[in-house]
């Protein structure tokens, strides 16, 4: 597509999903402006996508949505691989380990797929509570290095990056315009904003590990070094702290499922772990019910006429692509695919929307 100043793009929100959708609308020749309140390097409990393990785990697959996001991750699985194998792109953070864990069904498609034997899991202490395991193909990704990684693509494609709290999706097109006044204003916005505007079916969720109890445990090596170590999941709990009771029971959670790291613990919790913690800390996940919200939405608007005397009514297409929740980094890059289709299709359609 030639660049010309219809074709400017809003698209809300810097994590993965919006970093995603604003590099491949660049390579459409769009030119993009995202706004965003927290940018790649920030670190902010509300910034949840360089908090994230990001790691692939497949879904259990028993709704509707359910299937469509495991499409999608299916997609997203050829993606991260060409990006690993690219010699090219060993800055992007992305990298293929194998991986395990407990759940049998859901695992069987994924490449090198196999059950483990019994005396490849752990078997002492509580680890013999564990039934069974296998290991399968997943990508790893070093979360603040493939957002860094994702800005600097945009950027080279003319993409601009604006700092900015909104209020509702439709002023992400003022701001847009405001930063960048050689271009008119943006006739599509992407709503990539994690938990929308005031959509009540989103809602927080703090991850600080899944078993019979209702926790899971997270050990997810990181492509660049070290190892995140991760625990609960509270629905709706809007705490910024961290509870050293959580970080106690995780780091012996892990120590029973992973005996090849050093031991946290010699007995129980109250003992000091020998596991070095660089840095514990809390992230709000957005998480939204029914999933992924990935549509297209026509909304009125008024803006202000040339002589700047009255408003004048026009109309915006929104896209909407959030809601992913722990799926974003397993389906982003073929959700953000999806989402720059929509934003064709508005302009094939409609005349550039007009």
């Amino acid at each position: 597509m030639a660049e010309t100043s219809d074709n400017h793009i809003a698209v809300i929100g810097a994590g993965v999903i919006g970093l995603s959708v604003a590099l491949q609308l660049a390579r459409r020749g769009y030119l993009v402006t995202v706004v965003a309140r927290g940018l790649p390097g920030d670190w902010d409990i509300d910034y949840a996508a360089p908090r994230a393990g990001a790691h692939c785990r497949p879904v259990l697959v028993k709704t509707a949505q359910a299937a469509f996001e495991n499409t999608l991750m299916q997609e997203s699985y050829k993606e991260s691989k060409r990006i690993a194998d690219d010699p090219n792109k060993k800055d992007a953070g992305v990298a293929f380990i194998p991986a395990s864990k407990e759940d049998l069904a859901m695992f069987a498609a994924w490449p090198q797929y196999r059950l483990l034997n019994a005396n490849e899991s752990p078997s002492e202490g509580a680890a013999r509570s564990i039934k069974a395991g296998l290991t399968y193909s997943a990508w790893v990704i070093d979360s603040p290095v493939y957002l860094k990684w994702f800005q600097r693509q945009a950027e080279y494609l003319g993409a601009m990056f604006v700092r900015a709290r909104l209020g509702a999706a439709q002023e992400a097109a003022f701001v847009a315009q405001q930063h960048r006044q050689d271009l008119t204003l943006p006739k599509i916005v992407v709503n990539a904003s994690g938990r929308g505007f005031g959509d009540t079916n989103c809602f927080p969720l703090r991850v600080s590990h899944h078993s019979a109890d209702g926790h899971s445990t997270i050990i997810i090596l990181r492509p660049h070094g070290g190892t995140v170590i991760g625990g609960p999941r509270e629905p709706n709990n809007w705490s910024p702290n961290n509870s050293s009771s959580a970080i106690d029971e995780i780091l012996w959670r892990v120590t029973v499922v992973c005996p090849d790291l050093p031991q946290a613990f010699t007995d129980a919790p109250s003992s000091a772990p020998a596991i070095q913690v660089q840095h514990a800390y809390v992230g709000r996940r957005p998480m939204r019910k029914g999933g992924l919200r990935l549509e297209r939405e026509a909304v009125g608007i008024w803006k202000t006429s040339d002589n700047g005397l009255k408003n004048e009514a026009t109309t915006i297409s929104i896209v909407h692509c959030y809601g992913a929740g722990p799926n974003r980094y397993k389906i982003g890059w073929v959700a953000a695919s999806r989402a720059a289709a929509l934003v064709d299709q508005c302009f094939t359609a409609w005349g550039n929307c007009k």
